[in-house]
Order: structure tokens, then C-alpha cells, then sequence
């Protein structure tokens, strides 16, 4: 019998990104802008479905209708019934509001919004996006730091400043991220696909959504307008129901705490020998 073969004479590593090659990047590893097909291996999607666009929906008269947006200022209109296709997803992934759960934070409760603004949720607002390709280049992971000249506060109000709207129930229809994880793990001839992203369960949906932007690593104002990366949480339980249906067989949901712990990281201080 012969010995295996080491691991790094076998691993081969590409790395899918619509951005152009890094000039530094190791010519060991393939650049391409499209998921390679009959991947044996591993598919790892780190924070890649949180940027796939989507529609937004906002809840009225008892019904889902589409959340509208003039991509250079960022002001909201409500717009038709959500589509057949959407309604199904929204029943099926996204409870109905019924009324905003006692304690609850909402996007509309961050103070670096200015005061909020009354409306009936049919006039125009300025805050959030129907769907809109986001920029590239900006951080996923930092969060936002009052004071910042990239972070609008209650007193430093900008005309790129969205408008606080009220809570009225708002969605982040997923279908077409449980579409692009479908086609991802398609391409999985054997082996694992494993995505990591921030995200939500159904029994836990946000009231008003996630939607928020980000630019040079600080949170901003979410106006699709190409100056700032435009994300959205991940439902997913959604996606992972999808994957299992292309892949026909059982998915794992865990949190990145305890699949950390599982790898035996405990979060304790490294030594400080290691500092030397």
C-alpha cells in the first residue's frame, strides 16, 4: 500500500470574486468570478450570501407589498403586492407582524437615525432599498462607532441621512438568496458546502429587518447608490432547507461560537510567549 498523498501536495484552493485579482496573490491559488462545477472538496461561502441582492417588503393593510427606493437618495415608496412566488416564501419563512414584541429593537431605534418622522407607511421615507447590486470592497464585519465622520449621528445629520420611519413590519424576502446557494451546492460533485454569514431563524425574525450599509468598515445609511456596501442578514434555515433539497441529505445549523468550541478554540488568551 502507498502512503497518501500530503495534504498540501493535494489541496488545490480557488477563490470565487468579482473583484480583480489580487496583484500579490500566490499563483498557487485560481481566481475566477464563477463557481467552478463537480467540485470535489470543500465549498466554503464566508459572508457571500448577505450581499446577494433582494427585495424588501413592508407589511399594510394586511397584506406584503414591495419596499420601493430612488437609488441616488435612498427615499422609500411603497410599491405593489408582493409577487405569487414571494408570498409563498413569506408565509413559508417570514411570520405575518401582528404587532412589534415588547422590548424589541428595530432598525428604527439606532440613535445614530435622526428623530423619527410620522408616516402611515405609504408616503415616501428614506431608508432601505428594493434590490441594489452592492459596492465591493467594504467590510461586512465592523460594526458602527458614534462620531465617525463616515457614521451620520443625531448631530451631525447629513443629505445622505435616512429618515426614521416607525415600526410597521418589514421583510427581507430570501428567495434569491436560496436560489444562489441552491445553484452553489449544485456545483458540489463530493464533499461539504459550508456557509458562514450573519443570519436569523424564523422563529426569531427581526421585526424591521436588517438592512443597513457599510463604507471603509463603518456602518452607514443604506442607499444603493454604489458608495457603500449594502447588506442584509440571512435567513437561514431558508437557504439550508434549499441546500438539503439539491443536495438530498440532512443540513447542519450551528452557531459560530459553538463550531469554534467543536475545533477546540476556547477564546483564552494565547500565551504571551506567542507575542515574542
Amino acid at each position: 500500500m502507498s502512503a497518501p498523498v500530503p495534504l498540501a501536495r493535494r489541496v488545490r484552493f480557488t477563490a470565487v470574486e468579482l473583484a480583480p485579482r489580487p496583484e500579490n496573490l500566490p499563483d498557487q491559488i485560481t481566481w475566477t468570478n464563477e463557481i467552478p462545477t463537480s467540485i470535489i472538496g470543500l465549498l466554503l461561502a464566508t459572508e457571500w450570501l448577505d450581499n446577494i441582492p433582494l427585495d424588501l417588503a413592508v407589511h399594510t393593510d394586511h397584506n406584503w407589498h414591495y419596499l420601493l427606493v430612488d437609488p441616488t437618495t435612498g427615499a422609500e415608496t411603497t410599491g405593489e403586492p408582493v409577487s405569487r412566488d414571494d408570498t409563498t416564501w413569506l408565509t413559508t419563512w417570514w411570520p405575518t407582524p401582528t404587532h412589534q414584541p415588547p422590548g424589541a429593537r428595530t432598525r428604527t431605534d439606532d440613535p445614530n437615525l435622526p428623530p423619527q418622522t410620522p408616516t402611515d407607511g405609504s408616503g415616501p421615507t428614506t431608508s432601505g432599498f428594493r434590490a441594489a447590486r452592492p459596492a465591493q470592497g467594504s467590510s461586512l464585519t465592523a460594526r458602527s462607532r458614534p462620531g465617525c465622520p463616515e457614521t451620520p449621528t443625531d448631530h451631525t445629520p447629513t443629505d445622505r441621512t435616512p429618515t426614521r420611519i416607525p415600526p410597521m413590519g418589514r421583510a427581507e424576502i430570501g428567495r434569491t438568496r436560496d436560489e444562489a446557494w441552491a445553484h452553489a451546492v449544485g456545483c458540489v460533485e463530493q464533499g461539504l458546502a459550508l456557509a458562514v454569514d450573519y443570519g436569523h431563524l424564523r422563529a426569531e425574525r427581526p421585526f424591521d429587518g436588517t438592512l443597513t450599509g457599510y463604507r471603509a468598515g463603518r456602518q452607514v445609511p443604506p442607499v444603493p447608490d454604489g458608495s457603500c456596501d449594502v447588506t442584509a442578514h440571512v435567513a437561514m434555515d431558508s437557504v439550508a432547507a434549499t441546500g438539503e433539497r439539491v443536495a438530498r441529505c440532512a443540513y447542519v445549523l450551528t452557531s459560530q461560537r459553538e463550531a469554534l468550541r467543536a475545533l477546540g478554540a476556547d477564546g483564552g488568551r494565547p500565551p504571551l510567549s506567542l507575542a515574542t
